[in-house]
């Protein structure tokens, strides 16, 4: 099969928008680093100048080297910029609050906080570790040569201010165990969104938070004074967790980002525009359905995003709302299409893609989703019309004239939807549907599809192709089966 997917997605302009985030941040943390020394007294006052430099290099080797980081493994980001601008944003939030609240006690520095806010809003949750990471390190950096030029005494409002290095002491155990919370709550949270699920990771988190805390205490002199400062651990430990409710859902707004929750709700049969589909057009609607289980299927199997296939089968075929009874599912006998000209037919067929599009973005449903309406039939023909036009026309017919004018699949949802959709509508037309003769079928539309150049645009494999075949045959299994006949002949 022909590839032509580059690894490189993202064009100059996009990284010079990233890089752009990246320096406004940057200066963000910069600013407020600055505060925070100015407030710690006049004990630093005279090492200003030094301060500023350290900052900038903090900050440029930090964001510096996320900025790195996503140009080489997550270009999706730099493409998709309003992901990374969010991520961007969480981190520096996460920033300048420990920075301030190590004025009251550096316990108070929230474990993953960063880990925490992007887990929810990131399609991989590696994002979660690395900006957690780069939040964690650049924070106990700060705060580190903060507190070494005033001889290891920094004010705590919470806390004995005059042990000596007992605020690095405190700082370093935090970080340790920010590092350690940023590392466990990806793993923890993947494939998982359910509220309770994130308050037991929660309650997880802070009791092995205080655990973490109370063992790294044994090794400090005055044990007594560090252990009874383990409620403040207790704190940290939940706070990101609540923090995290607020933030997460106003981040999600101001970036338009597609997220696990807002694939959820979108998916909701009461929204508006479903519910449009399921009265004005029923038939679809049930075919988008049951597209939907196929598709959710097979993303699982390829190691997509469920949910994401989930919610662009359920809006893939929403244009049809323009003309319902011009398509078989929604008709009951009569077929309008006898009565016009094959070219017409192909018109109103083919529209059903732009329409929508445009219906998608005008009831709100996000560029992920809206995207697959004009990428699953790509530039397909549609074959019926084309044959019909051929009978009816003594000289050649341009197969173009009778083809989808949409967008070949650029991703492999929109690909897995291309092929669940024919896959759904050619088994359902089957008389008696077997294993051998789904499979047949099944090797022939995704043949015709490579053959056709269909999936030359996305990242999608041959053995992603096989596994979805293989899927689609065993989620159709129920039907194979011989059925009971029950008394009075019916089955």
């Amino acid at each position: 099969m022909k590839q032509t997917y580059k690894t490189r997605k993202y064009t100059g302009r996009q990284l010079l928008f990233a890089a752009l985030d990246t320096v406004i941040c940057a200066a963000v943390a910069v600013f407020v680093s600055m505060i925070k020394f100015y407030l710690t007294g006049d004990a630093i006052t005279v090492n200003f100048a030094l301060c500023v430099v350290y900052a900038l290099v903090l900050a440029a080797a930090f964001y510096g080297g996320l900025l790195m980081f996503v140009m080489i493994s997550r270009s999706f980001i730099i493409k998709n910029n309003r992901y990374y601008r969010a991520f961007l944003v969480a981190m520096t939030f996460s920033f300048v609050a420990h920075v301030f609240l190590s004025l009251i006690s550096p316990l108070l520095i929230a474990p993953g906080l960063t880990a925490v806010i992007i887990v929810r809003l990131s399609r991989k949750k590696q994002d979660a570790f690395v900006f957690n990471l780069a939040e964690t390190c650049m924070t106990f950096c700060v705060l580190i040569y903060e507190s070494s030029v005033t001889d290891g005494t920094m004010f705590m409002a919470v806390g004995n201010a005059s042990a000596p290095f007992l605020y690095q002491w405190l700082l370093t155990i935090i970080s340790v165990i920010g590092v350690c919370v940023g590392a466990f709550i990806p793993m923890a949270m993947r494939d998982k969104t359910g509220r309770l699920h994130s308050i037991l990771i929660g309650m997880e988190t802070t009791a092995a938070s205080v655990v973490l805390y109370i063992l790294m205490s044994l090794s400090y002199s005055d044990i007594v004074l560090v252990l009874s400062y383990f409620w403040l651990v207790v704190i940290s430990g939940i706070a990101p967790v609540i923090i995290a409710q607020f933030t997460v859902p106003v981040l999600e707004k101001s970036f338009g980002l597609v997220t696990d929750d807002r694939l959820i709700e979108l998916t909701d049969t009461r929204r508006p525009l479903l519910r449009r589909l399921a009265s004005e057009a029923p038939g679809t609607y049930n075919h988008s359905l049951a597209v939907a289980n196929f598709a959710e299927m097979c993303a699982n199997a390829i190691g997509e995003d469920p949910y994401l296939a989930r919610a662009a089968a359920y809006y893939h075929d929403v244009g049809k709302l323009s003309n319902p009874f011009y398509f078989a599912e929604n008709q009951a006998g009569y077929n309008p299409h006898d009565d016009i000209l094959p070219e017409v037919s192909a018109e109103i067929v083919r529209k059903h893609t732009t329409e929508g599009y445009k219906l998608c973005r005008e009831y709100g449903v996000p560029e992920e989703v809206a995207c697959v309406t004009v990428q699953h039939h790509g530039t397909l023909p549609m074959a019926v019309f084309y044959e019909r036009a051929k009978r009816l026309t003594d000289g050649d017919v341009d197969i173009r004239d009778y083809s989808y004018h949409g967008t070949c699949p650029t991703n492999k949802i929109a690909a897995v939807i291309m092929i669940c959709d024919s896959s759904e509508a050619a088994i359902r037309a089957m008389d008696h549907p077997d294993g051998e003769r789904v499979d047949r079928l099944l090797r022939g539309i995704i043949a015709d599809r490579i053959a056709r150049g269909q999936f030359d645009n996305c990242s999608i494999s041959l053995k992603d192709l096989d596994v979805i075949r293989q899927t689609i045959i065993g989620a159709y299994g129920g039907l194979f089966h011989t059925r009971i006949k029950y008394p009075g002949g019916e089955r």
